[in-house]
C-alpha cells in the first residue's frame, strides 16, 4: 500500500512539474491580408536556476506562406517561486497573402538536453469574394474641363520633380567632389593603412591569457568571455562570420555553411555553448577544463590561417 502510494505522489510530481510547450492562435481563419495573433510559451522547472533555453530563432517568414507581421521580445517570468517554474513567452502577429490552408509546424524549444515540440497549428486562408450583383454600366461620355496654366504648371511639376532633383543631386555631387579633392590637396597623401591578419590578432590575445595563466583565476566569467571574444573576432575577420553581433544559436547556424571541418566545428559549438553556462548559468568549469578551450583554441587559429603576409591600404 505504502508502494502505491509513493507511485502515485511520484506520478501527480512529475505532472506538477513536467515542461510544456504550447502554440495558441487567436482564430485559425481569416481572408487575404487579415492578421492572426500567436502567443509561443515554454513553462519549465528551474530549482537551481542554472537552466539554458534555446529559443527558435525567426525571420520575416514563419513558413513560405505565412509572414511574420511583428513579434514581441522572447522573455522569462517567474510564475510560482514556491516550485521554481518559470514561463518563456512570445508573440506574434501574422498574416498570408495566398489562398489555401497552411500548417504551422512544430516550433522546436531545447532546454538543456532535451528537445520539446509545439502541437502544430492549421490556419485557412480564404479569398475576398467580389460582389457581381450590380451589373454592367455604359461607359460615360467624355466631358470637357477648363485647364488653366496654374494647374497645368503644378501638374507638370509634379510629375517632373524627380529631374529637378537629379539636376540638383549631380551639382551637389559635383561641389561635393571638388571639395574633397581640395581638401585632399591641401592635406598631402594619406599615409597607408597597416592591415594586420586576423590570425596574428587572435595569437597575441591568446598567448597573452597563456602567459598570464587566466585559467586559473576565480573570475572564470571574465576568462571566457576574453577567450570567446577572441574566437568570435577571428571567426569574423577571417571567415566573414559577423560573430560579435550575434547571439551562439545564430553563430552555430552560420557555421552550418562556413569552410571549417566538422571536427573544428564541434569544438567551436562545444566552447561557445561552455560560455554561455558559465556567464548565464553561473556554470563553474574545472581549471584544467578551461587550459583545455584554450589550447583548442590556439589549434584551431594555427590551422585555419592564412599565410598572406601583412598588406597595406591607401
Amino acid at each position: 500500500m505504502k508502494s502505491l502510494f509513493a507511485i502515485a505522489t511520484l506520478f501527480c510530481h512529475l505532472l506538477v512539474f513536467s515542461q510544456s510547450a504550447t502554440l495558441f492562435l487567436d482564430t485559425h481563419k481569416i481572408r487575404i491580408g487579415e492578421q492572426i495573433k500567436m502567443q509561443l510559451t515554454f513553462d519549465y522547472e528551474n530549482p537551481r536556476g542554472n537552466a539554458v533555453v534555446l529559443w527558435p530563432i525567426y525571420d520575416d517568414l514563419l513558413t513560405d506562406d505565412i509572414e511574420i507581421v511583428s513579434k514581441s521580445i522572447d522573455k522569462d517570468e517567474l510564475i510560482d517561486s514556491s516550485k521554481a517554474l518559470y514561463r518563456r513567452q512570445q508573440r506574434f502577429i501574422l498574416t498570408s497573402f495566398e489562398e489555401g490552408t497552411y500548417t504551422i509546424p512544430p516550433q522546436e524549444i531545447e532546454l538543456g538536453d532535451s528537445t520539446y515540440l509545439t502541437d502544430s497549428a492549421l490556419i485557412l486562408v480564404e479569398t475576398v469574394p467580389v460582389d457581381t450583383s450590380k451589373g454592367v454600366y455604359d461607359i460615360k461620355p467624355i466631358y470637357a474641363v477648363d485647364y488653366p496654366i496654374s494647374e497645368r504648371s503644378k501638374d507638370w511639376f509634379l510629375e517632373n520633380w524627380y529631374w529637378i532633383a537629379i539636376i540638383l543631386g549631380l551639382i551637389i555631387a559635383f561641389l561635393v567632389y571638388r571639395y574633397v579633392q581640395q581638401r585632399k590637396k591641401q592635406e598631402g597623401p594619406a599615409e597607408a593603412k597597416v592591415i594586420i591578419p586576423a590570425h596574428i590578432l587572435a595569437m597575441e590575445k591568446l598567448d597573452q591569457l597563456l602567459k598570464e595563466e587566466a585559467w586559473k583565476s576565480e573570475q572564470k566569467k571574465n576568462y571566457y568571455s576574453e577567450l570567446t571574444d577572441t574566437v568570435r573576432s577571428y571567426l569574423e575577420n577571417r571567415f566573414d562570420i559577423h560573430a560579435m553581433e550575434k547571439t551562439t544559436r545564430e553563430i552555430i547556424q552560420d557555421l552550418k555553411y562556413s569552410p571549417i571541418s566538422e571536427a573544428d566545428k564541434v569544438y567551436l559549438r562545444k566552447i561557445l555553448r561552455e560560455a554561455d553556462m558559465v556567464k548565464f548559468a553561473k556554470f563553474s568549469p574545472t581549471n584544467e577544463d578551461a587550459l583545455v578551450y584554450l589550447h583548442n583554441s590556439i589549434d584551431f587559429v594555427n590551422r585555419t590561417k592564412t599565410e598572406e603576409k601583412s598588406n597595406h591600404e591607401n
